[in-house]
């Protein structure tokens, strides 16, 4: 059952992960998606780092736990960070994050399937309002430098963020500090980015760093606090409940847009209508009668 203290953590997930976003596209605007990705996951890291060492945070014995907090934080926020970036960095943050909204949705189907979770029919239902607000964002003019095909760089990042949310679910239950499973996972996806970026962009790196480090430092710290409400949220909730209210962020994200980046973006009426419908999938989702 979603109790008031996980739907309050997943509240705060959903603001968390909104600024980040906004604050991302700043720095997305003068660097490389994997290299802001490696910098965000850095600055992610350290922060659970300090929290760890100030507050002794327990780890239990080694166990299957540590496995699917370490997949689950390859995936989430190692391989979603590369997605979503991509994602922002190709049709902007206002239309890259309610389609990764839709989230939820495949979150719900997998519960069910592998977690035994049981969401009612009008639960489900809000799977069309989420096809309908991306719908209704990908419709009319291309406004801007962008094109439909790249929507599937943010929907990649929804389904493996979906997957991700299994993951964590199922190794968080075993952690006495919710922190320090959430460090498990944030160190996992630190490796696995940092091990691609320097694959690919090794030469890149110096001159990403310079220019855009300051945007991604502060994204990332941002990030690694949601994370830790992500965890906890995950921790008191079924994820069919708790992922719907965490993505509620990109309305968050279309309205801090609206008032930041509207040079940066072209903003339309369909993004914020868009916006609207997805989130209200998703609430219906957490909607419960009895």
């Amino acid at each position: 059952m979603l109790t008031d203290a996980a739907l309050l953590f997943a509240l705060g997930t959903a603001l968390a992960y909104a600024f980040a976003d906004v604050t991302a596209r700043f720095g997305l605007q003068r660097a490389d998606p994997l290299v802001g990705a490696m910098m965000a996951l850095t600055a992610s890291v350290m922060l659970f780092l300090l929290v760890v060492l100030a507050t002794g945070a327990r780890f239990p014995a080694v166990g299957v736990h540590y496995f699917w907090m370490a997949v689950g934080g390859a995936c989430n926020p190692g391989l979603f960070f590369v997605l979503f970036f991509i994602g922002i960095a190709k049709i902007g943050v206002s239309r890259a994050a309610p389609i990764k909204g839709s989230s939820a949705i495949f979150a719900a189907l997998l519960a069910m399937v592998f977690l035994a979770e049981e969401p009612a029919w009008y639960n489900l239902a809000g799977i069309l309002l989420v096809v309908g607000g991306i719908a209704v964002i990908s419709s009319g003019a291309q406004a801007g430098h962008w094109r439909r095909v790249d929507m599937l760089w943010p929907l990649a990042a929804a389904v493996v963020a979906a997957t991700a949310a299994l993951c964590w679910r199922t190794g968080i239950q075993a952690f006495p500090d919710t922190v320090a499973g959430a460090a498990v996972a944030i160190f996992a996806a630190l490796a696995v980015v940092a091990a691609y970026t320097l694959a690919v962009r090794r030469s890149e790196i110096r001159r990403n760093v310079r220019a855009s480090w300051k945007f991604f430092i502060v994204a990332g710290a941002i990030e690694g606090f949601g994370k830790f409400l992500y965890a906890s949220a995950l921790q008191l909730g079924e994820v069919y409940r708790v992922l719907p209210v965490i993505q509620t962020s990109p309305l968050l994200v279309v309205l801090l847009s609206l008032v930041v980046l509207r040079r940066a973006e072209r903003i339309t009426w369909r993004v914020p209508a868009g916006a609207v419908l997805t989130v209200g999938g998703a609430v219906l989702v957490n909607v419960r009668f009895v």
